[in-house]
């Protein structure tokens, strides 16, 4: 019995587990777009009041909240 119960938990867990690297996978997918995407003139201009570095992780942490 116990060890059905352990079985489920683990299944769940791993289940979970894939869905968030999944969800981490699709944000690191749409940050490399965003980086990468020629910016316009009109966009130029709202971007010069950050003062974080523009690494990826600070990229991620604004937009996506990870």
């Amino acid at each position: 019995m116990t060890r059905d119960i352990n079985n489920k938990i683990g299944k769940l867990k791993d289940m979970a587990m894939g869905r968030c690297r999944e969800r981490i996978e699709q944000a690191a997918c749409k940050a490399k777009v965003l980086m990468n995407k020629p910016k316009s003139e009109g966009q130029n201009e709202g971007t010069t009041n950050y003062t974080q570095p523009s690494g990826i992780t600070s990229f991620l942490k604004k937009r996506h909240g990870l």
